[in-house]
């Protein structure tokens, strides 16, 4: 059994609005996730009093980690040479005014292209509009690669970008189309060819078997070290 609820830690000035979930645990333990957010976790019988004596406790750790964007995120505000994540690197963005939201890249520095470059909120809504462009052309354009793996009877499956955190992609034989999380496109291109290439060998097999495994790792004999590579980037 579990339930939620929102409270109020000041640190410094500053209030935290942290989700507290009572659930079936030993301990208390404080935690961000991937949005940036504070989280608790608390025994189903712990006092309330218990738990503000705990956040008082982190109240350090929580001035320092909160709000610290994760991988799976993307910026609420974005000012000329703000830094964003894209193909594996860190690259200081430059904002130009435009008539549709779009990026180019000028000697591997990107550029948003945007009607009013001088507004950071719709800045961050043009970058996320223009990123997710970018993530659909280089996925259609990786998947082109492989497309060698996927039975003809298939045809070229259908790439859909989504903003997904829990998996990097999902394959749909009934439907012919592969979804791909947005945040993919932060990584580098050897990381997004392993998932591209793990979706569309399941148009031959649905499952982890190993058939599966057999027909990914003669296509790509280095995919572990290609997996464990983005599993760590997702961790920043």
């Amino acid at each position: 059994m579990q339930n939620s609820s929102i409270v109020i830690q000041r640190v410094n000035g500053r209030s935290y609005e942290i989700t507290v979930t009572r659930k079936n645990v030993k301990r208390m333990t404080l935690r961000i996730d991937r949005q940036g957010k504070p989280c608790l976790s608390v025994p189903l019988n712990a006092a309330r009093g218990e738990i503000e004596d705990f956040l008082r406790s982190c109240s350090g750790w929580l001035a320092k980690n909160a709000g610290q964007r994760s991988f799976f995120s993307l910026p609420d505000a974005l000012r000329e040479g703000d830094e964003v994540m894209i193909l594996g690197e860190n690259r200081r963005i430059s904002l130009v005014s435009g008539y549709k939201a779009s990026l180019s890249f000028r000697e591997g520095r990107p550029v948003l292209a945007m009607r009013d470059p001088g507004d950071p909120v719709k800045a961050a809504s043009a970058y996320e509009k223009a990123l997710r462009d970018l993530a659909l052309d280089v996925f259609r354009r990786r998947l082109a690669v492989y497309a060698d793996v996927i039975p003809r009877r298939f045809g070229t499956p259908e790439v859909r970008v989504r903003k997904m955190t829990s998996r990097w992609g999902s394959a749909n034989q009934k439907t012919g189309e592969i979804h791909l999380s947005l945040y993919l496109i932060k990584a580098p291109l050897e990381c997004i060819d392993s998932v591209v290439l793990h979706e569309a060998v399941h148009f031959t097999h649905m499952d982890h078997g190993d058939g599966f495994y057999y027909m990914l790792l003669g296509r790509m004999p280095d995919y572990r070290q290609r997996s464990r590579k983005l599993r760590e980037y997702a961790r920043h």
